[in-house]
């Protein structure tokens, strides 16, 4: 029994042993297990977070993107092209009928915003400059006269003579372009562009 008893106390300190280390194991694994549930929660927070940093980019984007289109749409609306300006003023410009051709010349133009246009124009040779005068000042109200057309003025004009005693009168035509479909969309939109 003596050697029965020798290892009872031996066995005890083994299941002593055997007991502390599953303890100690328990309880790293349970420290361990609580530390990556605290970093998984971390995690989740910090997805949810870019989540909703990502939704907000999404909504700006969008809005972004719809008033991207909405300003391509109003810039496309007050695009006027130039063969459709220049079509409207050879119309307007008026003619000589006798000699079959426009009053006056234009050999210039070029455009602002708003559709201001200025245009570089001259007279047809003649010796009669009171004809010339009378042939811009036509001009300047077939401009003031027509409803695409506003604000016409030259601010100067020069004199030329040739050789053989003819005038010719240069000079700047200074006028806004207001299409008359213009007031129609602006009155159904809003606010005043023109179209293509």
């Amino acid at each position: 029994m003596e050697h029965s008893t020798k290892k009872f106390p031996f066995i005890l300190f083994l299941a002593f042993i055997f007991v502390l280390g599953v303890g100690l194991g328990f309880g790293y694994y349970t420290s361990q297990t609580s530390a990556t549930n605290d970093q998984i929660k971390n995690i989740d927070q910090q997805i949810a977070e870019i989540n909703n940093q990502l939704e907000g980019l999404k909504s700006n984007d969008i809005v972004s993107a719809q008033n991207a289109v909405s300003a391509l749409e109003v810039i496309s609306l007050s695009e006027v092209e130039w063969s459709e300006v220049m079509g409207a003023i050879v119309n307007i410009t008026p003619k000589d009928l006798v000699a079959l051709r426009a009053l006056v010349e234009f050999t210039s133009y070029s455009g602002a915003e708003g559709g201001r246009l200025t245009l570089n124009g001259r007279t047809y040779p003649s010796t009669d400059v009171r004809e010339l005068l009378n042939s811009v000042a036509k001009t300047i109200d077939a401009f003031n006269e027509n409803p695409d057309f506003a604000e016409a003025f030259v601010p100067s004009i020069s004199k030329s003579v040739s050789e053989n005693q003819e005038t010719v009168l240069s000079f700047i035509l200074n006028v806004t372009y207001k299409p008359s479909y213009t007031e129609q969309s602006s009155s159904t939109e809003g606010g005043t562009v023109s179209r293509k």
